[in-house]
């Protein structure tokens, strides 16, 4: 017995063909509505008081510049420790202001690159 690729020969066979095509469709366009937000170096950030830029990324390194207060357009180039993507990306902004926090970052800022508090950081939609 051979079946037709139209689901002459045998109709359940194709209908439950069809019926499975259509539920992995439907699974993989969730799979992707629930991807909210991009990656944290895929977005630009704003700080909204007076930011020091340091030299290193240990705490209490030199500073070699200052973020005005209401600078935007910063890009996050790496954090210590690392932001898990997956948590960040699938996360609310309240998980966004915790991971954040808990770090210090390298950014890039009007030609300039430094380092700064998470916790100064401001995710921009």
């Amino acid at each position: 017995m051979s079946v037709s690729l139209r689901g002459t020969v045998c109709p359940r066979r194709a209908v439950s063909l069809r019926g499975g095509l259509a539920a992995m469709l439907v699974l993989a366009g969730l799979g992707t509505a629930a991807a909210q937000s991009p990656g944290p170096y895929d977005m630009r950030y704003a700080v909204t008081a007076e930011t020091p830029l340091t030299a290193d990324i240990e705490k209490g390194s030199r500073a070699t510049g200052t973020l005005p207060a209401g600078a935007d357009g910063i890009v996050l180039r790496w954090c210590r420790p690392e932001i898990p993507f997956a948590t960040w990306q699938f996360g609310s902004p309240a998980t966004w202001r915790k991971l954040l926090d808990e770090r210090r970052c390298e950014i890039g800022w009007n030609g300039k690159v430094g380092y700064v508090e998470g916790s100064a950081l401001q995710p921009v939609r």
